[in-house]
């Protein structure tokens, strides 16, 4: 063989829809310059393969450097394997056979899409910026949100974004979740996806958590129950409780009657993870505790219908959480100690 050729021994790992190269070294062992016909044997990764440019010269004893692209159809399904392709060099002038040599590719899934959401204003409503980055093509992504428990709203602005090859692109998502008219606020979860316009599933899920304050605030509130209270006052000092409700008095708690069930929450407290009371709700929250438990982690459920330090929501909420710290920034520590297994902790004050 007059033409020695190099292939990277290493495999070139391509995306279906995206041009790869591999870089071909020819070296002529001729004691004459060459004109070099490259050429890519036929088999499946060969198909895909060209060289830039076909013809090369040569010059006795020296080398020439050839990029062959390779590019697999955007419907060519992964490989689990390798994929041979060979690549002659032939004499432009002669068709003699001058050399041969194979080099390896694999072909792996598109990229996917990446996503962030970072809370921007706490509201209400509360507002999100979400941005999507595409390591892939181009793409067309339609933009879809939820808060958790339902009965909330969500807008986003805008739904839809033409990611360019590399490219990203923000959305704003409000949010104004479910809240009670007084008491406590209420835990609640916003889940943005991101699908290719077309496709049921979603390429990319991200999720932020936060807390939905009461409609009247704590001393709007403590007003209207002083009010309440003075306006009962009145009408019993002049009516008595029959004149006011037409019963009589109610009778006093039987002496045997059990003794209240109210689970108490001492704030500061870490939230650590909250679902729902119907569904799968319970046997996702009793994972979620055995899980943490078995590593290490100090962690109890609460039933948010059972203690009046939480807000329950529609349906009421099971919480896991983590109460009795001294200070917000011994809370704030337990939820850093152990954030890669409690992602969502987040201290209530």
């Amino acid at each position: 063989m007059d033409v020695e050729i190099r292939i990277p021994p290493q495999p070139v790992a391509l995306t279906p829809g995206a041009t790869g190269t591999v870089t071909v070294e020819l070296t002529s062992l001729a004691d004459r310059d060459l004109r070099v016909r490259l050429s890519i044997a036929a088999s499946r990764a060969g198909a895909w393969a060209h060289g830039e440019p076909p013809t090369v010269a040569v010059p006795a004893g020296g080398t020439q450097t050839v990029e062959i692209a390779v590019q697999p159809p955007a419907t060519a399904a992964p490989t689990a394997g390798l994929l041979p392709f060979t690549v002659q060099a032939d004499e432009a002038d002669s068709g003699a056979l001058l050399g041969r040599a194979t080099g390896l590719v694999s072909v792996a899934a598109p990229a996917r899409l990446a996503a962030s959401l970072f809370r921007t204003d706490p509201g209400p409503p509360a507002r999100f910026t979400l941005t999507v980055r595409n390591p892939g093509e181009r793409i067309a992504v339609t933009i879809a949100a939820q808060v958790h428990p339902p009965g909330g709203r969500v807008r986003i602005t805008p739904d839809t974004v033409d990611l360019a090859k590399g490219g990203s692109a923000a959305a704003h998502v409000e949010v104004r979740p479910p809240s009670l008219f007084m008491g406590g606020s209420i835990p609640y979860v916003v889940s943005v996806s991101c699908k290719a316009v077309g496709d049921l599933e979603p390429l990319v899920t991200v999720e932020e958590n936060g807390q939905s304050p009461p409609r009247i605030g704590k001393a709007t509130a403590f007003v209207v129950t002083a009010l309440l209270v003075a306006i009962a006052a009145g009408a019993l000092a002049f009516g008595g409780w029959e004149r006011i409700t037409g019963r009589t008095s109610p009778a006093p708690p039987a002496a045997d009657a059990p003794a209240s069930t109210d689970v108490r929450v001492r704030t500061p407290y870490a939230m650590v993870e909250v679902f729902q009371r119907t569904g799968a709700g319970p046997a996702d929250a009793d994972a979620a505790l055995a899980r943490l438990t078995a590593a290490g982690v100090p962690v109890r459920l609460v039933d948010s219908t059972r203690s009046p330090d939480l807000a329950d929501g529609p349906g009421g909420l099971l919480v896991l959480l983590q109460d009795g710290f001294p200070t917000p920034e011994d809370a704030q520590a337990y939820c850093d100690r152990n954030r890669s297994l409690a992602p969502r902790c987040q201290v209530v004050q």
